[in-house]
């Protein structure tokens, strides 16, 4: 690759779903990394430097939060909530992800500033090339 990596943060709970995602972005050779979290607190808390997330340089800021929506804890509109009610982060493209193509959830999520609400299908290009406009 060459050029130094753009971290992605992935917030997904199922671990099959995150695998998929990261291949595709590996199959699509964009220069980036990965930081997967679980659920949107522990994304709280790794935006927020907090143990065992302090240190910047294993855990950078990342340019885009692809979440989903459906998470325990800490739902994906919570964390959209939470991420643009803070100034150091307000500016930080999030992109919604669902299962659901429910017009509800897509009003709520542009109405918390989503940069983008993606549905969950057989094919995650779409969301490849949402995401590379900002790691490219």
């Amino acid at each position: 690759m060459g050029e130094k990596s753009k971290t992605i943060l992935l917030v997904e709970d199922n671990p099959d779903v995150g695998f998929l995602i990261q291949s595709l972005f590996h199959a699509a050779n964009l220069p980036v990394s990965f930081q997967v979290i679980k659920n949107g607190q522990e994304a709280v808390d790794y935006l927020s430097g907090k143990e065992p997330y302090l240190n910047r340089e294993n855990y950078p800021l990342p340019v885009i939060i692809l979440t989903n929506i459906n998470m325990p804890h800490m739902s994906g509109f919570e964390l959209l909530a939470w991420v643009k009610q803070h100034p150091q982060l307000k500016n930080l493209p999030v992109v919604l992800m669902s299962t659901y193509d429910d017009p509800k959830h897509l009003i709520q999520a542009a109405s918390l500033g989503a940069y983008s609400y993606f549905i969950q299908t057989s094919s995650f290009d779409g969301l490849v090339d949402i995401a590379a406009k900002f790691v490219s």
